[in-house]
């Protein structure tokens, strides 16, 4: 849509909410009602003096503030639309910015707190950019089989009207049981309904198919040893593929018999390297190569019933176009969650089934400042242990603010148990689920304040329960436009630091208040240029991961792929452990740093730098979590070569497998040795300089957020 057409439409529905006639926005104009009727039909080009006009005499408050925005001029950043939930913000923005702008070749400016000014433009350019996107996503995480598809569909309009439905035959995607979804679902706003998806490479396909092989090999030999394989999602897939299902039949005896068509394959081909070709010759992959498939205009189902079928045969490896998925994209023709002026997307995430590795996919979540992070539990065992590791591991690497801000804690009842509780004083059952939910909160809140986690938001919803279903969509937006309003908060300070910085430029007395107001906190900065020694070596977490992993699968699955593997992946190991040692060894720095900010901030002689510090202090809260992101970063990349490309390591982790018990005990072991050696230590000595010079480089920027020119020529 163009400019000019969008201006059309917003003057229609102005007029029309105004409750007026094209013909009484004419009279007021003393135009023709003809004239109006081709001005918003297009059929006369209209122009933004045009547009004011009209939207003036329509006179309803929208529609002056609508011309006042035709009016704004947009010189630095871009403008958004007028109904962007935070235009008047980014037009705050964007006005301190243009006198910023106007402000560059005034040699006052440039010896009087031209750094901060600095800083606080970029800062506000940053902001400005962060507020102009209004795409939100919306994360559901949790253990196999406790409702994360059924929340999804819920959400999105997934959900069919049918209340005489069994609750799974209503949900448009596959639920029911666990482990029913293979890959990761993303599910947004979009014109009609899609399903689009991020297929696997060839590469991984005849990886998966391997081990699919392996397996098979291994029953026919009637092998003792670890037991385990690719997950049950993907045989599903492989098996449906290939067309090698297994079919049970119901013999004349009453008992179920079961026929293994990919067993009766590998009894006629027992060769590894003869089933394999047999296996992938049989899926077809050459034919299967869509990534995208759109509701027919001319279907004879409806749109739900339409996902359900493509979805279900995409998912099980039904669909003769599509090979094994990665990741699931839906959209859905309605706004997700009932909000038109926000774009958030839900995302039903891989089940954790090892709680005790660091995922990649969910730590990319809890990272993006964007991003609603919703722990689903079920009702009796909430927080479900799998959310309590990813909340740990969230703490651990400095992201514990975070999970408060952007954290909500989904209790899910089946049934009526929220109402089989009993009462801790009587030990007889609540009257009603309100009050077992009493109870049940409680308990929760006691175990995440032994987490530091008590304010972490709570809410319960049954989805058979109207009331719960939207509760919790309610809950949601305000969640979302709390995160909003923190960043729009953010432009008000900075535009007022930056209005005082300008006003007082010439004022010795505003720069001497401002030196004594930062005076400790340089003092600080001189003498913090180096982080304590670290306690432990980087590959320490991987060890302990490797050891605590449920399923010996999970290491197989990473070995068998030079550790690069979802649920157990060697290099986001390493880059967890580096960022947890570098969490802890900052973490008693950046305290004393914060306290020294909010003492100055609690000081009424330095009120006229209070704007500042408090922008000060929302920058060091940002450049810290930058640091240690960027410190497990270095920690995923130090031994990527060198272990990667190691070929006796992988050989000898890879042919383990099958070789009796103790699987996972050589493999932790064996990596142990691997980098114990004297040039791997010397590595670990590389991580440790490195992460100094990203504290102190990082020290550096906001050190000189607080100088002066005057400072530097001293």
């Amino acid at each position: 849509m163009n400019e000019n057409e969008q201006m059309r439409g917003i003057l229609v529905k102005l007029r029309e909410n105004a409750r007026l006639s094209q013909a009484q926005v004419a009279e007021r104009l003393k135009f023709t009602a003809s004239r109006i009727s081709r001005l918003e039909s297009g059929d006369t080009e209209l122009s933004s003096e045009e547009a004011m006009l009209i939207a003036k005499v329509i006179g309803t408050p929208t529609a002056t503030a609508y011309a006042e925005y035709l009016k704004t001029e947009w010189l630095i950043t871009e403008q958004p639309g007028f109904n962007h939930p935070s235009r008047e913000q980014l037009w705050k923005a964007e006005m301190a910015l243009q006198r910023l702008q106007s402000l560059e070749n005034d040699p006052e400016l440039k010896n009087a707190f031209i750094q901060q000014i600095k800083a606080l433009r970029a800062a506000l350019e940053r902001v400005s950019q962060q507020l102009r996107s209004t795409d939100h996503p919306t994360v559901l995480i949790g253990p196999p089989e406790v409702g994360k598809t059924t929340v999804g569909c819920e959400l999105t309009g997934l959900r069919r009207a049918d209340a005489e439905l069994d609750l799974d035959e209503q949900m448009a995607l596959q639920t029911g049981g666990g482990r029913v979804t293979i890959s990761e679902v993303h599910m947004k706003n979009g014109s009609d309904y899609t399903v689009s998806v991020d297929p696997c490479t060839v590469e991984e396909v005849h990886q998966y198919v391997s081990e699919f092989c392996d397996d098979l090999l291994r029953t026919l030999a009637k092998q003792d040893g670890d037991a385990g394989g690719i997950s049950a999602e993907v045989e599903r897939a492989i098996r449906n593929m290939s067309k090698l299902m297994i079919k049970r039949i119901k013999a004349t005896d009453g008992k179920i018999h079961s026929e293994d068509f990919a067993l009766d394959l590998a009894n006629k081909f027992p060769t590894k390297k003869d089933l394999l070709v047999q296996i992938l010759t049989r899926m077809d992959l050459p034919r299967r190569i869509s990534t995208s498939i759109t509701y027919p205009r001319d279907a004879t189902i409806s749109g739900l019933d339409w996902v359900s079928k493509m979805a279900g045969e995409i998912n099980y490896g039904r669909h003769p176009d599509f090979s094994l998925t990665r990741r699931v994209e839906i959209t859905v023709p309605i706004r997700i969650l009932g909000v038109e002026d926000l774009n958030i997307r839900i995302i039903d995430t891989r089940g954790i089934d090892e709680p005790s590795s660091p995922r990649r996919d969910l730590q990319a979540y809890l990272d993006d400042d964007r991003c609603l992070v919703v722990f689903c539990s079920k009702f009796g065992d909430a927080p479900t242990g799998a959310s309590l590791a990813v909340m740990e591991r969230a703490i651990y690497g400095g992201l514990k603010e975070a999970l408060l801000q952007r954290g909500l804690l989904l209790v899910l009842p089946r049934g009526d148990e929220d109402c089989k509780v009993r009462d801790n004083n009587t030990a007889q059952r609540v009257s009603n689920s309100d009050e077992g939910r009493a109870i049940r909160l409680d308990q929760i809140k006691t175990t995440l304040l032994h987490h530091k986690l008590q304010d972490m938001p709570v809410q319960f919803l049954n989805v058979r329960v109207k009331d719960d279903c939207e509760e919790l969509r309610i809950e949601i937006v305000r969640r979302i436009r709390e995160m909003r309003q923190r960043k729009e908060a953010e432009v008000d300070v900075l535009v007022s630091s930056i209005e005082r910085l300008i006003a007082n430029k010439k004022t010795e007395q505003t720069r001497a208040v401002f030196q004594a107001a930062t005076k400790a906190l340089r003092i600080w900065f001189s003498k913090n240029g180096l982080l304590p020694d670290a306690i432990t070596d980087s590959h320490g977490k991987l060890l302990q991961e490797m050891a605590g992993l449920r399923y010996v699968a999970s290491l197989r699955a990473s070995v068998n792929r030079k550790g690069s593997w979802y649920n157990f992946n060697y290099w986001h190991g390493l880059g967890s452990g580096t960022r947890y040692q570098t969490v802890q060894r900052s973490t008693e720095q950046v305290r004393v740093l914060k306290v020294l900010i909010n003492a100055a901030l609690q000081d009424n002689e330095f009120e006229p730098a209070h704007d500042f510090l408090k922008f000060f202090l929302s920058e060091v809260d940002r450049t810290i979590s930058e640091f240690y992101k960027r410190a497990e970063s270095l920690g995923e990349i130090a031994f990527e070569a060198e272990l990667s490309g190691d070929f006796n390591y992988w050989s000898k982790t890879q042919s383990r497998w099958g070789q009796g018990p103790g699987y996972k005990n050589d493999i932790k072991n064996w990596t142990n040795d691997w980098f114990s050696e004297k040039k791997r230590k010397e590595r670990e000595q590389f991580i440790d300089a490195e992460v100094q010079k990203l504290w102190q480089k990082m020290l550096s920027e906001l050190s000189a957020q607080i100088s002066s020119k005057e400072q530097e020529s001293n």
